[in-house]
């Protein structure tokens, strides 16, 4: 069995769950409010290609030019 990696650090997860905590009140639980990200009332992203599970790019089926 895999061990899970820590998204924080360098190391195999221990189980410490500094990873939920809010970044903004370290005594509350993460609930995903977005505060700390500091957007605006939307944002938008520009997506450059979509890649399947192996790596391959998709190819565009539509008769949509790029």
């Amino acid at each position: 069995m895999e061990s899970q990696k820590c998204v924080l650090y360098d190391r195999d997860c221990i189980g410490c769950m500094e990873c939920e905590m809010c970044d903004l009140d370290p005594g509350k639980v993460c609930d995903n409010c977005g505060k700390c990200l500091e957007m605006q009332d939307y944002a938008s992203i520009r997506i450059d290609g979509v890649y399947d599970a192996q790596g391959n790019p998709f190819k565009r089926s539509s008769g949509r030019k790029k």
